[in-house]
């Protein structure tokens, strides 16, 4: 595995997640970050496989490498590392696009008068208001996918926007950030628990608890080409773990064999 040497020079960043605060650094081109709760930099990795196994363009996500991580005490943790996607365009996250319009999410996703599709067409609605662009289809693939990774991180400011100041036009960011998935956070999901009744814990987000009804939200084509999936999974030159039991669950699971090729 690759070790990468935080330099003294680069400042430590602390991103915060729905469970915590992770460590990470800029270093050139690539973003590093350390794990914190379990096999996170594996998740990272196996769900970009996932995605290298699709149909989705290879500009519409980040791939992620596993790394050791050399911090400036000299201590090596395990992590992983990506390519930053932005170049000179701004990042605007799903949350900071509302309050910039002075609205928040909340209104439509905690009212409970609302039903899984009217939170989801609302939300998409005032993306189109706010930015011009028609996500709905990217959106609910994005669902369909978390699904299957049983990825319980997907907050609104993990949904992201990029914005070009030369010519004021906006695009989707890449999907990335896959790291609390694939039951990856052992402390909430113990090793050696039977993973049925793992995946009964997990939690979806945004638009509802239930990675079923997000799921439901996608009517689109399968994306997913098992087979190439497989062969990835195979050649891998890292220990998968449990990573690698859950993806298989999922594969065999009739839940989403809508999204397979």
């Amino acid at each position: 595995m690759e070790q990468i040497q935080i330099p003294l020079d680069v400042e430590m960043i602390v991103s915060t997640s729905s469970k915590g605060d992770q460590s990470k650094w800029l270093v050139g081109n690539k973003w590093i970050k350390e794990n914190t709760r379990g096999y996170e930099n594996i998740a990272e990795y196996v769900a970009s496989l996932i995605l290298d196994s699709s149909t989705l363009p290879k500009t519409s996500f980040v791939p992620y490498v596993p790394c050791l991580v050399k911090k400036y005490d000299g201590t090596v943790v395990e992590g992983c590392y990506s390519i930053d996607f932005r170049g000179h365009l701004q990042e605007v996250t799903l949350e900071r696009l509302f309050e910039a319009h002075f609205e928040t999410t909340d209104d439509i996703l905690n009212n409970t008068r609302y039903s899984i599709e009217d939170r989801f067409h609302l939300i998409l609605e005032k993306i189109h208001q706010f930015t011009g662009l028609d996500v709905s289809h990217e959106f609910a693939q994005i669902l369909a996918f978390d699904a299957f990774i049983l990825n319980e991180d997907r907050h609104t400011n993990n949904i992201l926007f990029l914005f070009d100041p030369k010519t004021e036009a906006w695009q989707l960011a890449p999907i990335f950030d896959h790291g609390l998935s694939l039951l990856s956070d052992v402390k909430d999901y113990p090793i050696g628990v039977d993973l049925q009744i793992l995946k009964r814990k997990v939690k979806a987000k945004p638009f509802n608890k239930s990675f079923r009804k997000q799921l439901s939200l996608y009517d689109g084509p399968p994306f997913i080409n098992s087979t190439t999936l497989q062969q990835l999974l195979a050649s891998s030159p890292y220990s998968l773990g449990r990573a690698l039991d859950v993806v298989e669950a999922q594969l065999n699971d009739p839940v989403y064999e809508k999204l397979l090729i």
